[in-house]
């Protein structure tokens, strides 16, 4: 099985439905999926940005992501953990910085890890940095 893993850090709408789209794909075609979120990512993931749709919109895309209520990111990385290998992973150094838990967040991640843990995830496979 290949493995690869995206270290996603952006909050940009367009970039968060990316990772969640290729990322289900390749958990579909039967890779080893590995998704880190860092930075300000992390706050995307938060229950009270998905629930007021408060995402940082760039472009045209995510315009009519949200006008034509489009599959979301969080939805899309929930498929591929259903459907394939794919885990999640909450940085825990934004986290600290940031003062929050897991409790705040939509229960997507299966683990809070650091840097060196996700790197040791990531061991031998792609690494794509978003």
């Amino acid at each position: 099985m290949e493995r690869i893993s995206f270290v996603l850090a952006s909050d940009s709408l367009e970039k968060l439905h990316a990772v969640g789209l290729m990322a289900s794909v390749a958990a579909v075609s039967q890779m080893e999926v590995n998704v880190f979120v860092t930075m300000n990512a992390i706050t995307a993931f938060r229950k009270s940005t998905v629930e007021k749709k408060g995402y940082r919109v760039e472009g045209e895309v995510g315009r009519h992501l949200l006008e034509k209520n489009g599959q979301m990111f969080y939805d899309l990385l929930q498929q591929g953990k259903m459907m394939g290998s794919l885990k999640v992973y909450a940085c825990g150094m934004a986290l600290e910085l940031i003062g929050e838990g897991l409790d705040k967040y939509l229960p997507v991640f299966d683990e809070v890890l650091g840097v060196a843990g996700f790197l040791g995830k990531a061991e031998g496979g792609q690494v794509l940095f978003v």
